[in-house]
C-alpha cells in the first residue's frame, strides 16, 4: 500500500470546502461540443496505451471534478477539471495546463449515498493533447470500489477488474443451475481459484443454501419452474444479500428487460466465457467482500495535527466490530438490537470525524422504524456495515517531495 503524507487527506465521505467559483464549469472554459470533441478523440484510441492496465477505465464526463493540489512546499490550491474516466486504481481529466508528474492531488467525488467524497492520488502522467489541453492520469493510494461513483447496467457485462489472479479468488460461490454438466463446467472454468464450491439443482435449494450465506451466487436463468430472475426476487425477499450473477441465453429484448427488473447485480450471456467469469467473480470477492456493497476506504475528517486522532483509531477498531455484531442481529432479525448499535455508534463517530458513518447509521434507523423489517432495510443494512468495514486508520508519516519530471515547466494550477 501506498504511504499516504499526513499532509493530504485520505478518502472521507465528509462535507469539504466550497468548489472555487471562477465562472468557469471546469479550467478548460471550452463549450460542451468542444469538451465532447475532445472526449471522442482521445477514446478513439490514439496515443492511448492501455494494454497493461490491471483496471477497466470507463467513461465518467464529469464537467466539474474538485480537485486540491497540494504544492511541494506547503498549501493547496483548489481547482475544478473536467474527469473523462474512472478506474478502481486512478482517474483521468484533462486541464489547462501541464501538472508534475509526481504531484499529490485530492478528488472529490460524489458516492452512491450522496455523499461527497474525498480520495487521495498522485500524478502518474500528463501529455499534450491540443491546445492548452493536457490529459493527466492519476493512481490512487487504494483502491476504490468503482460501483460506488457510477452506476453500472448488469446487462452490459462490464466489470472494473481488467486482470485477475485467480488465486486470489477465495470465498464460497454457490451455482444455482438445474442442469448438473452446468455447475460441473463453471467450477472447471474457475479450477484455478481457490473458491469453494456449493451446487443447487433447484430453486428451493439454492435459496436454502444462499440463506446460509456464500460469498456470491451465479444463478442459470433457465429452469423447469421458474426462473433465474424469479430465483433473484425470491433472494433479496428472503433477505439474501450475497451478490448475485445471473447467466442467460436469452438475450432478447424481452428476456433483457425481465432480467433488468429482477435487479441481479450482474448478468453474463451464454456461452459464458472464461475471462468475463472470472471477471464478474473477482468484482465482487475483490471490490466488494461477502456480504458488504462497498470498499471505498473511508478516513477519518480530522486534521492530521489533532489530538483526538487515536481516539478516531480506537473507533475504527470499534467499527469493525459493530460490523459484525450487526450482521448477526440482521441474521436473527433482532431489530432493536440493530438499532441500539446504530444510536451508540452516532456521537462518538460525528465528533472523531466519521460523520458519515454516523449518517448512515441514521438512515438505518430510519429504514427499520419505517418497514418494521430487516428484509425491507437490506439496502441500509449493507451500506452501513460496508461502511464500517471500509473505515481506516489515519497514517502518520512525512511528506515527500514531489519529483519534477525533467525539463518540466512549473505547475500553473489554474487558468
Amino acid at each position: 500500500m501506498t504511504k499516504r503524507p499526513a499532509s493530504v487527506p485520505g478518502p472521507s465521505r465528509s462535507k469539504t470546502p466550497p468548489l472555487p467559483s471562477t465562472g468557469r464549469t471546469n479550467t478548460l472554459g471550452m463549450t460542451s461540443v468542444e469538451l465532447e470533441a475532445i472526449y471522442e478523440q482521445l477514446d478513439s484510441g490514439t496515443g492511448d496505451s492501455s494494454h497493461r492496465r490491471q483496471s477497466s477505465r470507463l467513461s465518467f464526463r464529469q464537467p466539474s471534478v474538485g480537485v486540491e493540489i497540494i504544492q511541494p512546499g506547503g498549501g493547496q490550491t483548489q481547482i475544478t477539471v473536467a474527469c473523462r474516466n474512472l478506474s478502481r486504481t486512478g482517474l483521468g481529466f484533462l486541464h489547462s495546463s501541464y501538472v508534475h508528474i509526481g504531484t499529490r492531488v485530492v478528488l472529490t467525488l460524489t458516492h452512491h449515498t450522496e455523499l461527497r467524497v474525498r480520495v487521495a492520488a498522485k500524478v502518474m502522467r500528463c501529455r499534450h493533447v491540443t491546445r492548452t489541453v493536457h490529459e493527466v492520469g492519476v493512481m490512487f493510494d487504494e483502491p476504490i470500489n468503482v460501483r460506488d461513483f457510477m452506476e453500472l447496467d448488469p446487462l452490459n457485462q462490464t466489470f472494473t477488474c481488467e486482470v485477475v489472479d485467480p488465486a486470489k479468488l477465495k470465498g464460497t460461490l454457490l451455482v444455482v443451475a438445474e442442469y448438473q454438466l452446468e455447475q460441473a463446467c463453471v467450477q472447471s472454468m474457475l479450477r484455478d481459484t481457490a473458491l469453494e464450491f456449493q451446487g443447487a439443482s433447484s430453486m428451493e435449494q439454492g435459496l436454502e443454501l444462499s440463506r446460509k450465506g456464500v460469498s456470491v451466487i451465479l444463478c442459470d436463468d433457465l429452469f423447469e419452474n421458474g426462473s433465474g430472475a424469479e430465483f433473484v426476487v425470491a433472494a433479496r425477499k428472503a433477505g439474501v444479500r450475497s451478490p448475485i450473477i445471473l447467466m442467460s441465453a436469452d438475450t432478447s429484448e424481452q428476456g433483457r428487460d425481465r432480467i433488468r427488473k429482477a435487479a441481479a447485480d450482474a448478468f453474463l450471456a451464454k456461452p459464458l466465457s472464461d475471462k468475463l467469469l472470472l471477471q464478474a467473480v473477482a468484482e465482487f470477492l475483490l471490490m466488494s467482500g461477502e456480504n458488504a456493497e462497498s470498499a471505498t476506504p473511508l478516513y477519518t475528517a480530522l486534521p492530521p495535527t489533532s489530538p483526538m486522532l487515536d481516539l478516531a483509531d480506537s473507533l475504527v477498531d470499534d467499527l469493525k466490530t459493530i460490523a459484525d455484531q450487526v450482521e448477526k442481529l440482521a441474521k436473527a432479525a433482532d431489530i432493536p438490537g440493530i438499532r441500539r448499535q446504530c444510536l451508540r455508534i452516532g456521537g462518538p463517530a460525528t465528533s472523531l470525524g466519521f460523520e458519515p458513518i454516523a449518517k448512515l447509521a441514521g438512515q438505518l434507523t430510519s429504514a427499520l422504524e419505517a418497514t418494521k423489517s430487516v428484509e425491507q432495510s437490506v439496502v441500509a443494512l449493507n451500506t452501513f456495515v460496508a461502511a464500517c468495514r471500509g473505515a481506516r486508520k489515519a497514517e502518520r508519516v512525512k511528506e515527500e517531495p514531489a519529483k519534477d519530471e525533467p525539463g518540466a515547466q512549473p505547475l500553473a494550477a489554474a487558468a
